[in-house]
C-alpha cells in the first residue's frame, strides 16, 4: 500500500513538471545568451564562460525535456483502458482549469526579473512551494501541457460511484451524458477515461 501511494506522489510531481513546460520553455527563450560576432578579430569564448553565462537557460532547458519525457510516458501509459466499463450519469467541462493554470501561475511568474539572481531564488522557491500545494490539494490534473496532448477535463457522476464532489475524467474523446466508459486511475476520483463506442459508430 506504502510503495502504490509512494508511485501515486511521484506520479503527480511528475504531473507538476510537465504543467511548468511552457514556463520552462519561455524562460530559456529569455535567458539563452549566446554571443555571435561576425569580426574579424572575433574569439571563441570557450566552453565553460558560456556555460557560466547561460546556467539558468541549461536549467531551464532540461526541466522542459523533463516534462516532454514524463508526458511522452504518461501518454504512453494511458493507451491501454482496461477496467470494467461506467456509464456516466451526469457531466460538466472543466477544461477552464488549464486556462486557470496558465492566467494564475505561468503568466505572472515570467514576469520575474530572470537577470537578478535574487528574483531567481524567488522563483524556485516560489516553485518549490507551489509544487507542494499542487500535489497536497490534489490540482495536479488541470494539466495545460496536457490540453497540448489534446486531452479534455471533465467532472462527472459516474452509475455505481460515489463521489461527493464527482469524479474528474480526464480523455481524448468528447464525453457526453450515458457515455460508457473505460478507465484507469490516477488517484481516487481522478481517471483517465476512454469512451466505449458502440458498433453502429
Amino acid at each position: 500500500m506504502a510503495k502504490k501511494k509512494d508511485g501515486s506522489k511521484s506520479l503527480k510531481y511528475k504531473f507538476y513538471i510537465m504543467s511548468l513546460w511552457l514556463l520552462f520553455v519561455l524562460i530559456f527563450l529569455l535567458t539563452v545568451d549566446i554571443p555571435i560576432s561576425i569580426a574579424e578579430n572575433a574569439e571563441c569564448m570557450g566552453i565553460l564562460p558560456l556555460l557560466k553565462r547561460n546556467w539558468l537557460a541549461i536549467c531551464s532547458l532540461i526541466f522542459a525535456l523533463l516534462g516532454l519525457i514524463f508526458a511522452a510516458q504518461t501518454n504512453r501509459k494511458w493507451s491501454g483502458v482496461t477496467n470494467p466499463p461506467y456509464q456516466i450519469k451526469e457531466i460538466k467541462n472543466e477544461n477552464y482549469e488549464y486556462l486557470t493554470f496558465l492566467t494564475t501561475y505561468i503568466i505572472p511568474l515570467i514576469c520575474i526579473d530572470l537577470g537578478n539572481i535574487r528574483y531567481v531564488i524567488v522563483l524556485a522557491v516560489l516553485l518549490v512551494m507551489i509544487g507542494f500545494i499542487f500535489v497536497k490539494m490534489e490540482l495536479y490534473y488541470g494539466n495545460p501541457t496536457l490540453a497540448l496532448m489534446g486531452y479534455r477535463l471533465y467532472r462527472a457522476e459516474i452509475n455505481g460511484i460515489d463521489a461527493p464532489d464527482g469524479v474528474i475524467l480526464i480523455s481524448r474523446d468528447r464525453l457526453s451524458k450515458d457515455s460508457a466508459i473505460k478507465w484507469i486511475p490516477l488517484d481516487k476520483y481522478v481517471w483517465i477515461a476512454k469512451e466505449i463506442k458502440s458498433k453502429a459508430n
